[in-house]
């Protein structure tokens, strides 16, 4: 099997329950493969997405199954993980919990049994999001954003994972490399502040900051009541751009947050657990800023 393909095997044999036939067996291998794992995570993402659509898309009329749709997507984006990413957030809180504990006795809680009162807080933080967001998109027709959101929460939870891990060229141990991080980071905002930009022009009333109403208020005023050619293009990064900020400002919180307490509380690098509790809380902080847009919230 060509190197390429044993890398995607990889990735997608602990990104996804799609279990390729190789698993990663060196450090360089399975590092090559964490680098894939904003992909593994769209793909989630989609397959998520596409039945919670069409419950959407159908159903309309019965508020009440709509909304149990994002129930639906939310046990889906877990299962697609094996719920790997939730057993790490529930074992990395069992780590922090308590004071004056010694960090040898913090890692030894990790393969505890039982749960945190935590996961549970998260799980219901999340389906009230979900929830927020439905009935905002899914209630009004409003197809484009609900389909944007289903599908980049897991891709943007694994962006935010990649800079849980630690920098280097994984030679001797799973590693990141920076220009890896560097490129998702880029292509995640660049992606993003395309498509915001392109639903603030064509979506009719959608918008979410005050000055992007007034940005493209300029636009039309500028083009005669039409934007077009270049400030067309200047007109959907300039709508697009803040959004996408926004989305890397919560991943990077996330990140922030439990390297910190890591560095704090166990005294080393953050162990594999702190990577899926990274693309936990980013996930979190990536429904609430599309909760946010959709609602049309004034920062």
């Amino acid at each position: 099997m060509p190197r390429f393909l044993q890398v995607i095997s990889a990735a997608l044999s602990f990104g996804t329950r799609f279990r390729g036939p190789l698993k990663p067996s060196e450090p360089a291998l399975y590092s090559r493969a964490l680098a894939f794992q904003p992909l593994a995570g769209l793909l989630v993402g989609v397959i998520a997405a596409v039945p919670t659509l069409f419950i959407s898309v159908n159903f309309r009329a019965l508020q009440g199954l709509i909304l149990f749709a994002s129930g639906i997507y939310l046990f889906l984006l877990e299962w697609l993980t094996r719920f790997d990413n939730l057993h790490a957030f529930d074992a990395a809180c069992r780590m922090l919990a308590g004071t004056g504990v010694s960090p040898e006795e913090r890692l030894g809680r990790a393969g505890q049994p039982g749960s945190t009162p935590c996961t549970a807080v998260l799980i219901g933080l999340k389906l009230l999001v979900l929830y927020l967001i439905f009935t905002r998109t899914a209630l009004l027709g409003d197809g484009m954003m609900l389909a944007l959101t289903l599908v980049t929460v897991p891709f943007f939870g694994r962006v935010a994972m990649l800079f849980s891990y630690p920098a280097g060229n994984g030679r001797e141990r799973p590693e990141v490399r920076e220009p890896v991080r560097l490129f998702w980071l880029l292509v995640a905002m660049a992606l993003l502040a395309f498509v915001l930009g392109m639903i603030r022009i064509y979506g009719g009333s959608f918008y979410s900051f005050r000055s992007m109403k007034l940005t493209m208020s300029g636009f039309h005023s500028q083009g005669g009541g039409g934007v077009s050619g270049v400030s067309l293009l200047v007109a959907i990064i300039s709508l697009g751009i803040q959004d996408a900020v926004a989305f890397l400002a919560g991943g990077f919180l996330s990140v922030l947050y439990w390297n910190t307490e890591a560095s704090k509380k166990l005294r080393s690098t953050p162990p594999p657990e702190f990577a899926g509790a990274v693309c936990e809380t980013a996930e979190l902080a990536t429904m609430i800023v599309f909760l946010i847009l959709a609602d049309d919230v004034i920062f």
